[in-house]
């Protein structure tokens, strides 16, 4: 400016205090908002971490269960397993009873 000297009026004093008032409401309402954000943040934090354990106990699940059925498969085949060799053994013992008896005949 010149050499004329800026004096503040009232008017332009209280422009400036209603301009640095609603400043500082901005400011305050966006540290509101970033605390709640901070909360969000920390929340779905927490949510990652608890997902990941339960993916991790999902999959110690799956083996637990692929491994209990491998073990049912065995128990069932179990009973086809001894009927097979009972029938194996039948079979042995006719058909060892049909060619000794036919040697039996032979050597007569």
């Amino acid at each position: 400016m010149s050499n004329v000297e800026h004096k503040t009026t009232e008017k332009e004093i209280k422009e400036i205090w209603e301009r640095l008032t609603k400043g500082e409401a901005g400011i305050k309402s966006a540290h509101i908002r970033i605390d709640s954000l901070e909360k969000i943040a920390d929340s779905m934090h927490e949510i990652s971490i608890s997902t990941n354990q339960t993916v991790a106990e999902i999959k110690a699940l799956r083996e637990d269960f692929k491994r209990a059925d491998e073990r049912i498969e065995e128990l069932e085949k179990k009973p086809i397993k001894r009927y097979e060799t009972v029938v194996t053994a039948i079979l042995t013992a006719v058909c060892g009873g049909v060619v000794g008896y036919l040697v039996a005949l032979i050597l007569q």
